[in-house]
């Protein structure tokens, strides 16, 4: 009989339109695919999967030990209906204790934690604003024929705005999504640019923050140490098995667009916008170095990224519309 440790269970996911699931993998022949991370306020977390759970079999394609960490991802993208079944390890209900324990012994003690504490503690996926709603105020003047919008997926996209107008900066970042204009809802660019031509005044703008986006947090020792993980031009090629990146969580083709994998595409670093348009891979790693022993990367689906780089060179003034730092 299976211990309450070691039990085998099922949860089944029916993953919202542009939802990702928060996790992720490690593990592949002859090694079990576990779930290393999963994202706070993801779908995974809010149906109950946790870190250190061994996957079975996803939609009845059992994980044997010849399986790939390649297949196991194609496996939970397959489909936005997912059956994931899972095991817990022995002590994991133990381990899940300890660590709620922690979680609240942190909390109390958070404010008398030195920011030294505070970084070692953070290291991987960061928990922000990315996938929240906000609203945003603008004169009629500031918004309108001022920002370059992109029609994907039934959706509308920010691939750029006005870097001439002052009123615009700090405010938006490549790969929001605009849900709607002064409390109307908006798919089309022209319904956007309708709202804000009929407008007498304001301009309220709903958002989306880079909702298709992942952010994660790396550290190293000396700055001499390798990242682990290969870039060509603005592209995360790949990731190396147990370095710096790998530890962090980053998996180079882990990104999901249209129901399918891809590659991720850097879109900004250290806070700061790299541009969709950037072709030197020279300047992200300038970028990535900044910060020395420390480098916070934001990364969105290349093939997302394409369509919104592509479309804004279109644009008769794209280069004033492109994000930079």
């Amino acid at each position: 009989m299976v211990s309450q440790e070691e039990d085998i269970f099922s949860v089944t996911i029916d993953l919202p339109h542009g939802e990702r699931l928060g996790l992720v993998l490690a593990g592949g022949v002859d090694t079990p695919i576990e779930i290393k991370k999963v994202q706070d306020g993801s779908v995974a977390s809010l149906s109950g999967l946790t870190g250190g759970l061994q996957i079975m079999s996803v939609n009845n394609i059992i994980f044997a030990p010849t399986t790939t960490h390649h297949d196991a991802i194609m496996a939970l993208t397959s489909s936005s209906v997912l059956n994931i079944s899972v095991k817990r390890k022995p002590g994991s209900a133990k381990k899940r204790n300890d660590d709620k324990e922690k979680t609240l012994a942190i909390e109390e003690a958070g404010e008398n934690m030195d920011d030294k504490e505070m970084k070692d503690m953070s290291y991987g996926v960061k928990k922000t604003d990315i996938g929240s709603t906000l609203s945003i105020y603008l004169q009629k003047r500031h918004a309108l024929n001022n920002f370059h919008l992109v029609e994907v997926t039934s959706s509308l996209w920010l691939a750029g705005w006005n870097q001439k107008e002052p009123a615009l900066m700090n405010k938006f970042h490549v790969g929001d999504q605009l849900l709607s204009v002064n409390g109307q809802p908006v798919t089309t660019v022209a319904e956007a640019h309708t709202i804000m031509e009929m407008t007498p005044s304001g301009v309220e703008l709903l958002l989306k923050r880079m909702p298709l986006a992942a952010e994660y947090k790396m550290h190293r020792e000396k700055e001499a140490e390798d990242w682990g993980m290969q870039i060509r031009q603005n592209r995360l090629v790949d990731v190396i098995h147990g370095g710096i990146a790998w530890t962090a969580g980053l998996q180079p083709f882990s990104a999901e667009f249209a129901e399918k994998a891809c590659s991720w595409a850097i879109t900004q670093v250290n806070k700061c916008p790299v541009s969709v348009l950037c072709r030197s891979t020279d300047v992200i790693w300038s970028k990535i170095n900044s910060g020395k022993t420390d480098a916070l990367i934001t990364l969105q689906p290349s093939e997302f990224v394409n369509i919104l780089s592509n479309s804004l060179l279109e644009h008769p003034h794209y280069e004033d519309f492109v994000a930079r730092s």
